[in-house]
C-alpha cells in the first residue's frame, strides 16, 4: 500500500505543470500581442475607428419594389357604317363650315381670280351747266376733240371700240359733217349728268344708266365699231 502512492502524487503534478506552462505561454503572447499594438498604434487607429463605424452604422432599408398593374387601353369604340345594297361605298358625312370661314374662303377666291372687270369712276358734274366745250378755247381741260376722243381735268381720254369720221383729216364733205354731227353729239352726253368711266388698255368706256356713249353714237351713224372692213364715210 505504501508503493503505490508515490506514483498518483507524479501524475497530480505533472498535470498542474503543463496547465501552468500553457497559462505562461497565453500570458506571453497577449503581452507581445500589446506591445505590437501599442507599437503600431498610428496606422491602427484609423482603421478600428472606420471598422467600429461601419459596424455600428445601421444599413439603410432597402426601397420595397411595388408592383403597378399598367392600366390596360379601354378598346375604342368603333363605329358601323351601313353600305348600301349595291355595296358602293357612302361618302363622307359633310362638315358644316361657320359662317367667318365660308366669308373668308370665299374673298379668299375672288381674290386669287385675276379681275377681268376695269375699276369704274362715277363722274359727278355737279349742278354746273355746260362743263364741257370744244378743244381750243378753254385749253385741253374738259374739252372734247373729235367724236370718240375728250379731255377730262387735263387727262385725255378715248372712247373704245368705235371709230368715228374726221373732222381736221376728212376725204370728203359728208365725212367731214357726220365727224362734227358725232364731236357736238359727244359733247352733249358729257354735259347730260353723271356718268360712269370705265378705264383699260388706254380706251375708257363711259356710260350712264347703263347705256354705253360708244354705242350710242353707232346706233345713231356717227360711228362704227372698231375693225370694221369698209370704214369710209364718202358716198
Amino acid at each position: 500500500m505504501s508503493k503505490r502512492k508515490p506514483s498518483s502524487r507524479r501524475r497530480t503534478s505533472a498535470k498542474s505543470g503543463g496547465s501552468g506552462l500553457w497559462s505562461w505561454l497565453l500570458l506571453f503572447g497577449v503581452a507581445v500581442g500589446g506591445i505590437q499594438v501599442y507599437e503600431h498604434r498610428d496606422s491602427l487607429m484609423p482603421k478600428l475607428k472606420d471598422t467600429v463605424a461601419a459596424v455600428s452604422k445601421p444599413s439603410a432599408p432597402q426601397p420595397r419594389s411595388r408592383e403597378v398593374a399598367a392600366e390596360r387601353p379601354k378598346p375604342s369604340a368603333t363605329q358601323t357604317v351601313a353600305l348600301p345594297a349595291s355595296g358602293a361605298p357612302v361618302p363622307p358625312r359633310a362638315i358644316a363650315m361657320p359662317n367667318g370661314a365660308a366669308t373668308m374662303s370665299t374673298q379668299a377666291s375672288t381674290n386669287a381670280l385675276p379681275s377681268s372687270r376695269p375699276p369704274v369712276e362715277n363722274v359727278s358734274l355737279g349742278a354746273k351747266p355746260g362743263t364741257f366745250a370744244f378743244c381750243g378755247r378753254s385749253g385741253l381741260n374738259n374739252c372734247v376733240a373729235d367724236g370718240n376722243t375728250f379731255w377730262f381735268k387735263g387727262e385725255k381720254m378715248k372712247l373704245a371700240g368705235i371709230a368715228v369720221p374726221q373732222t381736221d383729216q376728212a376725204r370728203c364733205l359728208e365725212e367731214r359733217q357726220k365727224g362734227f354731227a358725232a364731236k357736238v353729239r359727244l359733247r352733249d352726253m358729257l354735259n347730260g349728268g353723271n356718268f360712269q368711266v370705265a378705264s383699260m388698255g388706254g380706251a375708257s368706256t363711259l356710260s350712264r344708266s347703263g347705256v354705253s356713249f360708244a354705242d350710242q353714237l353707232v346706233r345713231e351713224g356717227l360711228a362704227l365699231p372698231a375693225g370694221r372692213g369698209n370704214q369710209s364715210w364718202c358716198g
